[in-house]
């Protein structure tokens, strides 16, 4: 037995308050989610780290496995019971695990002056996560072979006032004949009297059910099962394993009463279920070869769950310092580079009880662990924080992936304060993330005519894609994608970061899939009512036109209509005209039968008639300026003046007796106005339904290369 701290060679406490140090453990995490998360956090970076060791890794691949303790009693063959106690999570390492009882020592962790790979290999996380989940808790390592194992305990029975207790143990596993069994090891070990306490923690892990009695015997084998579990996990060399034995309920003892073995299972089972929820959304940078399962019969989780959910995702890259204010110095070589994923979030903007508003994410180290989230981060990032700008479920990502930010020990804030230049890192930080969000909303705001409910429909209009559950065999992880990316230069404007938008340049990426198209009409509306704008301001105004009234009777007698022959200027009284395209020319009816004939001829005229009412309407226009002219050619000095009067008239009355008025022309416009709206309806349509065509298309493509990729693997082996 190794104990965590000697002193006169007997005492296996440390000086701390054991049983205040225990509940300060308890009180790091929100809930039993992230406590869970941070212990699993401790397996991820053990079994990533080898990716950056220089060590050969082609043979390796990292597991990490959660699934609940189940104790199993059986009468021969037959299962007679089956209790669910508590959790298990087990992982590989390719490199060697620290000494356990090194592990447990209090104030000693491997995270000091750690950088990105060290941080959360088990240090302080992994004691504040077990004490937060569990009253009783193992720690089983296997390191090397099965000749080196190691046993851990995290219990809160063994805290006293006068120190802390967390006592590790080593054994050996060989199955031949002349090395003792590990049963008998232990049994031999924790029979001692100076280990009664330790064996009160195992004995108690041997009764599993709330009826069964603690017993040593059962609770050494127990353990011995797990121990033979992890030597042979996949044939790896180094295994570390955490065993939380009746994980904390939240409920009052009244409330369970006889109840507390389903109970157990309950809360195991929905921890798991809330696990398998947020465990894609909390890692960016898990291998697609990596083997991550929930379950012991589940299927491997998968991280794509930003591109799986995300529409337009872009990758930046920003430098920035964390010491001088960027006023000071715009450009600095000692500025490290952060990466940036912005997107707009589909699954977001069409549920109705989340918010639609900028929402900021805080991922780092070599995991990509999530380690904060600001639901609107407008004002953080010094944008418009009123009305509806830079919301549609917009989306910033910050991918810490050098582990430049500080993090506080339990990993779910970012600890500025902890630096001597916090606010001035933060400031920084902030600022040229906004620049570049600011950018990304304007580019794609842009496309769609300014107007943010354009925006929002065509990002809603990616559901049955984004939806589709056979989508995620195309899709890779975010730090394998090739994103659509910009290349900008950037300019101080006031107390803000802005990209300069005349230099930017777009380089799309194949992996951004769910693409914005530009709203093609935006222009052509623009154009025409810039046209418009020109043509009103060069044309002369109009002379008012007088209203036309109720004509007299003496009037109507007089009225006459000019028709004839314009070299004899002769008059001639409603006569059929000699052309046949000219209309007749009738003598004027009462303002009564004008207005209900005009009424009834606009309830005869039909779509199909569009076309004849407009040539009519032409050639009458062409005729009455026809006559205009050739009776404005004629020498006036030749003519009396009555005559000149009666001319003068006649043209009024052309005027007016022209059989398309201008209620006529006014019911064409509109029906045509009607017309083309529709038109323009059914190709809008017909456009959305092409690009969910076009992508539906790319989707089944990705599909095929997959299935032939899969087929040659077969035809191979």
């Amino acid at each position: 037995m190794t104990s965590q701290l000697k002193l006169d060679g007997n005492v296996r406490t440390t000086r701390v308050n054991g049983k205040g140090l225990w509940r300060s453990w308890k009180r790091n995490f929100k809930n039993k989610l992230q406590a869970l998360l941070d212990l699993i956090d401790n397996s991820l970076d053990a079994a990533i780290q080898a990716n950056g060791d220089g060590t050969d890794r082609s043979s390796f691949k990292g597991r990490v496995h959660v699934f609940p303790d189940v104790h199993e009693v059986f009468e021969g063959t037959s299962r007679v019971s089956s209790t669910t106690s508590g959790l298990c999570i087990v992982n590989n390492c390719m490199k060697k695990i620290r000494p356990l009882d090194k592990v447990l020592e209090v104030y000693d962790s491997s995270k000091v002056e750690s950088g990105a790979g060290d941080i959360g290999e088990n240090g302080v996380g992994l004691k504040q996560g077990c004490a937060t989940l569990s009253d009783l808790s193992f720690v089983l390592v296997k390191n090397g072979s099965n000749k080196n194992i190691e046993l851990g305990i995290v219990a809160k029975a063994l805290q006293k006032e006068q120190g802390c207790f967390l006592p590790a143990f080593n054994f050996s596993n060989l199955k031949d004949a002349e090395s003792p069994s590990l049963r008998d090891q232990m049994l031999s070990i924790f029979s001692q009297t100076s280990n009664g306490d330790v064996a009160s923690c195992i004995a108690q892990y041997g009764g599993a059910s709330s009826g069964s009695d603690p017993n040593l015997v059962i609770g050494v084998e127990r353990l011995c099962q797990h121990f033979d579990y992890i030597c042979s996990f996949f044939n790896n060399s180094h295994v570390f394993m955490v065993i939380m034995d009746k994980v904390h309920h939240g409920l009052s003892e009244q409330y369970v009463r006889n109840a507390w073995d389903a109970q157990q299972k309950i809360t195991v089972n929905h921890l798991m279920r809330d696990l398998r929820e947020e465990i894609p959304k909390t890692y960016l940078h898990i291998p697609n070869s990596f083997d991550f399962r929930i379950g012991r019969k589940a299927e491997k989780s998968e991280f794509k769950y930003w591109p799986a959910r995300m529409v337009e995702l872009s990758s930046f890259t920003v430098d920035v310092n964390p010491k001088i204010p960027w006023q000071q110095k715009f450009d600095h070589p000692d500025a490290y580079q952060l990466r940036v994923f912005i997107g707009f979030d589909g699954m977001r903007i069409t549920d109705s009880e989340a918010g639609k508003e900028a929402s900021l994410y805080v991922y780092s180290r070599q995991s990509g662990r999530l380690i904060s989230h600001n639901p609107d981060a407008r004002t953080l990032l010094g944008l418009s924080a009123g009305g509806t700008m830079f919301c549609q479920g917009l989306t910033i990502i910050i991918d810490d992936i050098a582990g430049n930010l500080p993090l506080n020990p339990t990993k779910q804030e970012v600890a500025f304060g902890e630096e001597a230049h916090g606010e001035v890192h933060k400031e920084n930080l902030m600022s040229w993330v906004g620049s570049v969000v600011h950018f990304y909303y304007s580019f794609h705001l842009k496309k769609c005519g300014q107007k943010k409910t354009v925006l929002t429909r065509k990002i809603a209009g990616f559901g049955d894609v984004l939806m589709d559950k056979n989508r995620h065999l195309s899709l890779k992880t975010l730090d394998s994608s090739d994103l659509t990316t910009h290349q900008l230069s950037f300019k101080s404007i006031g107390k803000s970061i802005r990209a300069d938008k005349s230099s930017a340049q777009e380089i799309v990426g194949v992996d951004t899939l769910c693409r914005l198209s530009a709203e093609r009409s935006s222009n052509r509306n623009a154009n025409k009512r810039s046209r418009n704008t020109t043509d009103n301001d060069s044309r002369q105004p109009k002379k008012k036109i007088p209203r036309r009234t109720k004509p007299s009777e003496s009037d109507r007698e007089k009225e006459e209509v000019y028709c004839g022959d314009d070299s004899s200027h002769s008059a001639h009284y409603a006569t059929q005209p000699s052309n046949p395209h000219v209309p007749r020319c009738k003598k004027p009816v009462s303002y009564q039968e004008t207005e209900s004939d005009s009424d009834r001829k606009t309830e005869e005229v039909n779509d199909s008639d569009d076309n004849t009412l407009l040539a009519t309407c032409s050639r009458a226009s062409q005729e009455r300026h026809n006559t205009r002219q050739k009776v404005e050619d004629v020498d006036t000095e030749s003519v009396p003046i009555q005559s000149t009067m009666g001319r003068n008239a006649h043209i009024e009355h052309v005027e007016e007796s022209d059989s398309c008025t201008k209620d006529d022309y006014r019911t064409f416009c509109a029906r045509l106005t009607k017309k083309t709206k529709k038109k323009t309806a059914q190709i809008k349509a017909l456009t959305e339904e092409l690009a969910k065509e076009k992508n539906l298309r790319q989707h089944l493509q990705q599909q095929i290369k997959v299935l032939q990729g899969r087929i040659k693997t077969l035809e191979t082996e």
